[in-house]
């Protein structure tokens, strides 16, 4: 059987990913109407607006994906466009005091015109392709070893640091831990694994307590929100008004939905209660209108998409495949957990958005590079198995 590069690329795509990222990316963009249309119409601004950027950002979104799906994977794994992704991203890093663009009052974005991009949500993918070539050079498991991987490392722990200066604690910790995960699938003893863990929550409870026990004077300015947003985790309703206003009104969201929801376009939250009903808390609109059992399907399908990544990771044979397809996984796995985690009041409220479903460019680029990345992987492999014929399961 004959057939071109181009053609039998095609023939190897994994539907298993590719059919939820667009059913989701779907979903989106009508969630996106329903919960922005009455702000917009208050603001005498067309009600389908955003509806229309959002599939504008799905468009090009799934272009970067399929720029990224054929592109030879032995590309990323090169030095030079490994250190020159790190570098570009440090970059943009460093520059956003002086170019950043200000939303909800953190400077964290770049406005590219086309649309705001947030760099310290391309750390963690930049980090994927990084530790998938550096953890992969031997292709074999061995015990860790710090001296092998001290750079590796110290990379890692340089960008944490980055970020969490920003100031983003919340997508530091998420780097932590995904940088944590990669190392435990290369040979990272589980004990220091359940030592890190166990210090992580120590770390958390005795910052809670230290938070909201004791004078807070000496924090740096920029680090304020910090206290505000522990004590509204540990009481959602202790400001309704106030400064727990965002995290009561999504939980009024969440009841008012129930099981079978009150119907596409019929939340009462999002006029003027919910502030973001769009982006941080769009999974609460989600509850309201279309119900619990509904929002459960939504979720199953990105954990679908998390439990196949880390399937294709445990059953391949190439380590630098295995790594690419845990950190994708893990990616989009604390990406969902955070957000809803804190949408329940399990962890304080970080401004991470719902994967594929939220308002906004940069999350759902960032998201479909790491789909196309996973994509690219599955078919290089497949094919190298299967070279004239589709790929099996």
């Amino acid at each position: 059987m004959s057939c071109t590069k181009k053609q039998s690329k095609l023939m190897y795509v994994d539907f298993y990913l590719l059919l939820p990222y667009f059913i989701l990316c779907i979903i989106g963009i009508l969630m996106v109407y329903s919960s922005s249309s009455y702000q917009l119409l208050d603001s005498e601004l067309g009600t389908a607006s955003k509806a229309i950027k959002q599939t504008y950002y799905f468009v090009f979104s799934f272009t970067c994906l399929c720029f990224v799906y054929r592109i030879n994977l032995n590309v990323l794994r090169k030095p030079f466009v490994i250190y020159l992704l790190l570098g570009l991203t440090f970059l943009s890093i460093i520059m956003l005091p002086f170019i950043g663009t200000s939303v909800g009052g953190a400077k964290r974005w770049i406005n590219l015109g086309v649309l705001l991009f947030q760099p310290s949500e391309l750390v963690p993918f930049v980090l994927v392709l990084y530790l998938a070539a550096a953890l992969s050079k031997t292709e074999h498991l061995h015990p860790f070893s710090f001296r092998e991987y001290k750079r590796p490392i110290f990379v890692s722990l340089f960008f944490i640091v980055f970020v969490a200066l920003q100031p983003n604690i919340a997508g530091a910790s998420m780097i932590f831990i995904l940088v944590l995960v990669l190392f435990l699938a290369s040979g990272l003893s589980p004990w220091f694994m359940s030592m890190a863990l166990v210090g992580f929550v120590v770390v958390k409870k005795t910052g809670t307590f230290l938070l909201l026990s004791l004078p807070t004077d000496w924090l740096p300015q920029k680090f304020g929100y910090l206290v505000t947003r522990f004590e509204v985790m540990q009481n959602p309703f202790i400001d309704p008004t106030g400064k727990g206003f965002q995290t009561s009104n999504a939980y009024y969201a969440m009841h008012n939905g129930g099981f079978w929801g009150l119907g596409l376009g019929n939340s009462i939250q999002k006029k003027g209660f919910l502030p973001a009903p769009d982006t941080d808390f769009i999974f609460a609109i989600c509850i309201e209108e279309l119900g619990l059992i509904f929002s459960l399907g939504i979720l199953f399908l990105v954990f679908f998409m998390v439990g196949r990544l880390f399937l294709l990771g445990i059953r391949t044979k190439q380590l630098y495949y295995s790594y690419l397809y845990i950190g994708c996984g893990m990616l989009l796995c604390l990406q969902v957990s955070v957000n809803v985690g804190s949408l329940l009041g399990y962890i304080p409220m970080t401004g991470l958005t719902f994967p594929f479903i939220s308002y906004g460019g940069s999350s759902l680029l960032i998201l479909s590079l790491v789909l196309g990345t996973a994509l690219n992987a599955r078919a290089t492999e497949q094919r190298e198995i299967y070279p004239n014929q589709g790929g099996g399961q």
